[in-house]
């Protein structure tokens, strides 16, 4: 059984979906997030988002992930936001996953085999993606790491 991890950052809030998928038959075992502990100062928050995404990535035995990643052409880039990718990075790269990749718009697209302009209204709820139960009742960053989850699959 291949699983995989999808994660979407915002500056207060890690994302991150977890599937699974054996016999042609994909499987969504979860989908939740992880609070960015504003007590804490920076680096202080780094080690406790990357310590509890290694154990996530432990418990549930992940090989392959994706980072829904900021686009270069965004208006204004989140500092916070890039440390986060940043640290998930490097815990990937030092970590059991076997593969992965940090992925803009048009790299998840590509490995879910969809057009790029497809990614935003499936992403935003607009239209069901690949028959998942409730995609609408998902948030917009819940459907983003959902969709790398998927995506990583593929690589």
């Amino acid at each position: 059984m291949q699983k995989s991890i999808g994660i979407r950052v915002t500056p207060s809030t890690l994302y991150f979906s977890i599937v699974s998928y054996e016999n042609e038959e994909l499987g969504i075992i979860i989908v939740d997030k992880i609070n960015n502990p504003k007590a804490l100062n920076i680096p202080e928050q780094l080690k406790f988002l990357r310590n509890t995404l290694c154990d996530i990535i432990n418990e549930f035995s992940i090989t392959n992930a994706c980072i829904r990643i900021t686009e270069s052409n965004a208006q204004s880039i989140n500092v916070s936001r890039i440390y986060i990718e940043g640290v998930i990075q490097e815990l990937f790269a030092s970590s059991t996953i076997i593969k992965y990749y940090v992925g803009q718009i048009s790299n998840i697209s590509a490995n879910l085999g969809i057009e790029r302009v497809q990614f935003k209204p499936y992403a935003e709820g607009k239209e069901e993606f690949m028959g998942l139960k409730n995609w609408e009742k998902y948030s917009l960053e819940e459907r983003e790491s959902l969709m790398s989850a998927i995506s990583a699959l593929n690589i």
